[in-house]
This record gives C-alpha cells, structure tokens and sequence, in this order.
C-alpha cells in the first residue's frame, strides 16, 4: 500500500555542485566529499579542534558514461534512510523519537540504511533531505508491484501538515517527511513489491501543484512528462561504515522545524546520487523501497 503516514521519515536530499577537474574512480569519493556542496553549508560557530577527516564514500552503481569529469554541470543528490526500531537502554536521548502517533508512548531509534536495502512489510521508514541548490522540494509516492507496474501518484510532500506548506530548500536545510508522522511500508495487495519515491527540487514553484491539507493525487500523464523532461544520467554512492548508525542530536534538531541548519561539521548523507540535469532542469532522482521476499 502506499507509504502510511505513521512515524518520523526523513529524507535528506543534498544537491551540491562540484568543482571542475577531472577524476579517476578512486578519487571520485574523496572530490565528492570535499565539494561545493559542503562548502556551502554553515561554518561551525566554534573552531574544529583539528582537521576533519573525509569519510570514503564508495561507488554503488557503474560508472555513467554521461558523467565524465566533475563540473558545474554536475549536482549531487544526498538521500539519507533511515529504519526505526524500538529503542534499547543503551541508545543515547538524543538519538530517540516519540513519535506523534504512537500512543503506547514507545520510543524508537532511526538508523541509517543504504538506499537498496530490502525492507519488510510493516517496517518504518525515515527520509532526510538537504538541498544546497536553493530551489523547491517535491516528492511523488507509488506503490510498485511484482510486475513491475505502479499505482497512480501522489503527492506527499509538500502538504499544509509538513511546515505548512513551505517546501524551499537550501544548502543546510533539512526537510524531514512527513512531518511529525511517519511511513509505514504496509502492503495492501499480495503482489505489492515497495514504494517508488520521485523527487524534485525545482529552482521556481511547480505551478501545475496546488498544496492541499493533505497527500494529493496526480496526474500520471504529468508526472510521466516530467519525468522524461528532467531524467538524467546519475551515479549513486554509499558512505563507508554509515549503515547501521543512529541519528545525532544535530539532525534531530535540524529536522524539527528547519530553524537550525546543518553545519560542515555535522553528518553528511548515507546515499549520494550524483546527477548531470541539462542546464536549466530540475533535479529529479527516482528511489526505491523495496520489500524483500522470502524463498
């Protein structure tokens, strides 16, 4: 079934521009870190005590011919998963959520997942995005199934529910969805395979979308014909070591209410697509959720 509204998801989307030179494999990770994108975030209000050492991401998906060096043309699409469990003893405060609609008062802990973990049915799910292309954030949700089709799209960011209604984003700004909620992967048809997630960041208001109170469904024709306007070549990279840790106490205040921004000196996302848009398109990025199956 479509994503559920029922814990606290969020995506981190970072879209940031490199600088221009040329790279091997090996070193792609390393100029990803070191990019635009993190120069663009927040100087910490304290001096680091010692240089930060550049986390290794690793190379996911085959090189794309498209993308041949790191230039301006380049942006880089950050997407952090998180998975929530109950909390144990040993987790720190700081990393817990109680979530909104929880009323047993449980308190769950998000930890990051890479982006093509298979996920179970009932599993909640958690989405961070962080955009350091100024612009407006949107994401389309579909059920997909075993044969590869989908279901009609929805809108489920932005909505009046999440910040009302305010989907700018820039660099440091983290957009949690869906807001004080959650999702919740909860098939409702035997051949239910996951979710399929669009996102966009658009440097102008998408004028055919009208926020509502609530998820919104759209037209498959215009989510096809966006899709074919804005896909382009992308390559996706996994932080080395990053699955499996729990959110920290600059992201849960970050993504509250987007009043404290993320600094260089904070986390940077789990999942790293790396996108050549031609000039003038928005970003678009297609992820999935998808359900693993037993033998």
């Amino acid at each position: 079934m479509m994503l559920k509204p029922f814990l606290f998801v969020a995506i981190v989307i970072s879209a940031f521009v490199s600088a221009t030179t040329r790279f091997t494999q090996d070193e792609a990770p390393r100029q990803l870190w070191d990019s635009e994108f993190l120069k663009k975030r927040t100087p910490p209000k304290s001096p680091s005590p010692g240089p930060r050492k550049a986390p290794g991401y690793r190379r996911a998906t085959p090189k794309a011919e498209a993308i041949v060096e790191v230039s301006s043309s380049n942006e880089v699409v950050g997407l952090t998963i998180w998975r929530l469990r109950q909390s144990r003893e040993t987790d720190s405060k700081e990393a817990r959520l109680l979530l909104q609609e929880e009323s047993s008062g449980t308190e769950f802990t998000p930890e990051r997942v890479e982006s093509e973990t298979l996920f179970n049915a009932g599993d909640r799910v958690r989405l961070g995005i962080e955009s350091p292309r100024d612009g407006f954030l949107y994401v389309i949700n579909r059920e997909q199934y075993v044969d590869g089709t989908m279901s009609d799209p929805y809108l489920i960011f932005p909505t009046l529910r999440n910040r009302s209604g305010d989907n700018a984003v820039k660099a440091g700004k983290l957009i949690e969805l869906p807001g004080r909620s959650a999702f919740r992967l909860s098939p409702m048809r035997p051949d239910y395979d996951g979710e399929v997630l669009t996102l966009i960041v658009s440097v102008t208001p998408l004028n055919e979308v009208k926020t509502g109170p609530g998820i919104l469904k759209l037209d498959r024709a215009l989510v096809e014909a966006w899709e074919q306007k804005w896909r382009a070549p992308f390559e996706r990279y996994e932080l080395n070591g990053g699955a499996g840790t729990p959110y920290t106490k600059a992201e849960k205040e970050a993504g509250e209410d987007g009043s404290r921004l993320l600094t260089q000196e904070d986390e940077l996302p789990q999942t790293l697509f790396r996108v050549t848009p031609k000039p003038g398109n928005a970003l678009l990025i297609t992820v999935s959720l998808k359900i693993g199956r037993k033998p």
